[in-house]
């Protein structure tokens, strides 16, 4: 899926310096959901065909999708959602392995590895194994570079988080809550986490379509020192004790730290970073440090930030590679997989959804 897209898109998994991170299990409730299908299968047996089928006719009968897009390969789904009717779909295989909770009550599998050629597959078993475990082998050093690149910005930062720095930061963050909080709420808002950007095997890449689908008014950060998250910590407190909902997205990199917030009520959004386009006001994060720690730790800190690029470039480089050695097993396995298989499943499950009550989800 390209990050242009005007859509609502998302990650619920990141390459970040813990390893890969899920969201997956926080995405729905299945204890209100009234269908979730988890599908099952290997590579290149339609998983990810299936769902854009299936949300494109959702799309043509005037429902909202929201689309989770894989962190390995963004163009791929991994999931979607359906909010009207309460129905969402989810790749759930390794390493997001999701099941239905309440299987055939609201839960349901789909074995898209039904549609297999086992006998032609096991006559090539070998080629398989070595492109699995080609693929398989590119992310442990990606990890490594991703985690030298947080511990480099890391130090560098360091010191200009002094105590005033900080609390510059969160008097920033209640001048603006004063700005844009339009009264109170009854009762307390919602917290649904979402990745908006990650690591990829295409960079770092921001899925800017969303913000420009959600939002008509933001702010775009410049966080050359790293305060954007401890100033969106106190902008998420502010717009939940008024009781207005918020989609807090983590850094793909640290998932420790938000890196940007959305309002979708307010049509209001925080970015770390710039939406091409948008009409953003700019917090630049430099006007916060504190000046003496400034003028003592510049140098430090642009040289930790060219070692972290540079880290970040080979972590980059090796989820490319790993991108195309799934590639190359995908090609090992079209040729032996039925997809008429995955079209029919599509058009029964679009049935199913579009029989569905619409809901409020």
């Amino acid at each position: 899926m390209s990050a242009a897209k005007q859509c609502i898109a998302y990650f619920l998994g990141a390459n970040s310096a813990e390893g890969f991170v899920s969201l997956y299990d926080q995405w729905v409730d299945q204890r209100t959901i009234q269908a979730f299908y988890t599908i099952k299968g290997g590579a290149g047996c339609g998983k990810s065909t299936l769902m854009r089928r299936v949300a494109d006719r959702m799309e043509q009968e005037g429902y909202e999708v929201e689309y989770i897009c894989c962190s390995g390969d963004p163009d791929s789904l991994d999931g979607i959602r359906i909010p009207e009717k309460g129905a969402a779909m989810v790749d759930g295989t390794a390493p997001h392995v999701l099941d239905p909770a309440y299987t055939g009550a609201t839960g349901h599998y789909i074995d898209l590895g039904a549609g297999y050629d086992r006998t032609s597959l096991f006559a090539i078993r070998e080629e398989i194994v070595s492109a699995v475990q080609a693929y398989r082998a590119c992310y442990p050093p990606a990890y490594r570079c991703i985690r030298g690149a947080k511990d480099s910005w890391d130090r560098g930062r360091k010191p200009l988080r002094t105590q005033e720095t900080l609390d510059k930061t969160a008097k920033r963050a209640q001048t603006i809550l004063k700005r844009e909080l339009k009264g109170t709420r009854e009762g307390r808002g919602t917290r649904h986490r979402r990745f908006l950007s990650g690591v990829t095997c295409q960079g770092k890449l921001l899925l800017e379509g969303t913000v420009q689908t959600l939002c008509r008014e933001g702010y775009q950060i410049r966080d050359e020192y790293g305060l954007a998250g401890d100033l969106l910590a106190c902008l998420e407190q502010g717009f939940l004790d008024r009781g207005y909902d918020v989609v807090a997205c983590p850094s793909g990199v640290d998932p420790g730290r938000l890196a940007h917030l959305l309002i979708p009520d307010r049509s209001l959004a925080f970015v770390t970073g710039k939406v091409p386009g948008a009409d953003f006001r700019t917090i630049r994060t430099e006007s916060l440090v504190e000046k003496e720690a400034m003028q003592e730790g510049r140098s430090f800190l642009r040289l930790s930030n060219r070692v972290a690029a540079e880290l970040l470039k080979e972590g980059t480089e090796h989820l490319a590679q790993a991108k195309e050695n799934h590639d190359i097993l995908e090609e090992l396995y079209h040729p032996y997989v039925d997809f008429s298989l995955a079209q029919e499943m599509a058009e029964k499950i679009t049935r199913e959804i579009l029989n569905l009550p619409d809901t409020v989800s």
